[in-house]
């Protein structure tokens, strides 16, 4: 035992009758010292959270550790057994590395990356007699059924297209279904040679999506015939389950964006192309660094979209020539939602920010930090106003676009993946969740107050007996209604 680590004992009074000048009657520090529950504050960029540690030591010399994080419903939450490591006054739990101030009775320390991921983030923590989690408060909203439902018969994870009186929905199985909007009556289908995990886009009289098959498809609206097949990715693509410790949680595949009679839309294996809507040809592309599996926006002669490897980048709409390129440090799985009149561009990365860069530039103009969670969900923007999800803070926001100031946020009880949908009274989104979550989630969907965020109406999927359930994509709207797709199959149709 070193003089340090004495002192530190002494201090501790871990060791009667020993002092620092004589070191070897100290005791050392053990997990049972420390056991108990220590709690305190985070603080990044103005804003906290609070943030505590229950430590109970077992007999076999390791402890057992639990996490409480109420800002995202983390309640007294075990997240390991393990042997602490104990060095004079440094502690090492796992991912955790605290200092021991014996004077002060603190553990400091810096908040691991397994946890934060992009931030050094301080965290003092002080021994407390007990840590209480606010219950969380249900929605004050009344329980509403779908008006009627289409059983599509594979997972549905792409979210439902309106156009014209029809709903569009491609399944897991390749089946790709054009609906009735009003009766939920099936009207045609088609099936592709792969999963679809993109959202289909229709344009005048033509719907257009891409499939893990790596094929960019065109079929006429009214029939589902198709027109032409183009070949954007030369391989399938292969998703990771969720529970592979290798996943990169790529749910979603990138739609397609129509400008000028080009479609635009991102790859797997990380390009954005240009292809020639009417022959289905490819214009031009650009590389990423990394997977783009989300649209791209396209306004004034530019293209907008973001990558796995960080970036969100500007390209020309002509000729894909890099206008900018902006490093968000975090992956970007969404579309950016992009203000001309505001001149931002508003898009969500996986280190927990939500950022408005400048549209002339890519520079930044705010950031505002969503509390332990990543922002998957791309913004839908009106008057001046973004409305986004979120996934572990199970939460919709409302943001001012030009500054970032945070209006309103609701607890829409589970992870808000999907765009939400936006009407001039109301806000719709739809979540997901999966059974055994850490936290107690649960799929359905919210109907809330654009101006206030108060809750409407809501509805509670069926839970499944394994894995993710709900209603992981965008929420679409049409006359008097609100369309989803689910992992159980179904299309609903939710009065507005």
């Amino acid at each position: 035992m070193n003089a340090a680590a004495a002192v530190l004992l002494t201090a501790l009074g871990l060791a009667p009758g020993a002092s620092a000048a004589d070191p070897a009657k100290s005791a050392a520090l053990t997990a049972k010292d420390l056991s108990g529950t220590w709690a305190g504050e985070l603080a990044h960029d103005g804003e906290t959270a609070a943030f505590a540690l229950d430590i109970e030591p077992g007999d076999d010399g390791k402890v057992l550790l639990k996490m409480s994080m109420p800002i995202v419903h983390v309640a007294h939450q075990p997240i390991a057994k393990l042997a602490p490591e104990i060095e004079g006054d440094e502690v090492r739990l796992g991912p955790f590395r605290f200092k021991y101030d014996a004077t002060a009775k603190t553990l400091s320390g810096v908040m691991p990356k397994e946890l934060i991921p992009l931030y050094e983030m301080p965290v003092v923590l002080r021994r407390v007699e007990r840590f209480d989690v606010p219950p969380r408060a249900e929605a004050e909203a009344p329980l509403v059924e779908p008006v009627w439902t289409f059983d599509a018969g594979s997972p549905l994870w792409a979210g439902a297209t309106y156009a014209d009186g029809v709903v569009y929905a491609g399944g897991v199985d390749g089946g790709f279904h054009a609906i009735d909007a009003r009766t939920g009556k099936e009207r045609w289908s088609f099936r592709a040679g792969g999963p679809i995990r993109s959202l289909a886009t229709v344009s005048g009289a033509s719907v257009f999506f891409q499939a893990d098959d790596g094929i960019l498809y065109k079929l006429a609206a009214a029939d589902g015939v198709e027109r032409w097949r183009s070949k954007v990715v030369e391989k399938p693509i292969v998703r990771l389950p969720f529970d592979d410790p290798k996943s990169r949680y790529d749910r979603f595949g990138s739609g397609v964006t129509v400008a000028d009679g080009r479609l635009y839309l991102g790859t797997h294996d990380g390009r954005l192309l240009a292809v020639d809507a009417a022959r289905g040809s490819r214009l031009w592309e650009f590389a990423s660094g990394d997977s783009v599996l989300s649209a791209p926006a396209v306004e004034k002669g530019r293209v907008y979209f973001g990558s796995f490897d960080g970036f969100v980048y500007a390209l020309d709409a002509e000729k894909g020539a890099l206008v900018w390129k902006r490093d968000t440090r975090g992956a970007v799985v969404s579309t950016p939602a992009v203000d001309t009149a505001r001149g931002r561009v508003v898009v969500g990365n996986r280190s927990y920010d939500l950022l408005g860069l400048d549209l002339a530039t890519g520079g930044p103009a705010w950031t505002r930090y969503i509390w332990g969670s990543w922002v998957e969900s791309s913004a839908s923007l009106r008057d001046g106003v973004a409305y986004v999800g979120s996934s572990d803070a199970a939460a919709l926001f409302a943001f001012d676009v030009r500054t970032g100031r945070r209006l309103w946020a609701t607890d829409v009880h589970g992870w808000a993946w999907g765009q939400p949908a936006v009407t001039e009274g109301r806000v719709f989104v739809g979540t997901a969740a999966t059974k055994d979550y850490l936290v107690g989630h649960r799929g359905g969907a919210f109907a809330v107050e654009r101006a206030t965020g108060k809750p409407v109406w809501q509805y509670t999927a069926k839970a499944a007996d394994s894995g993710s359930y709900g209603f992981p994509g965008p929420a679409s709207v049409g006359p008097g209604l609100v369309f989803l797709t689910g992992l159980d199959g179904r299309v609903c149709a939710f009065a507005q």
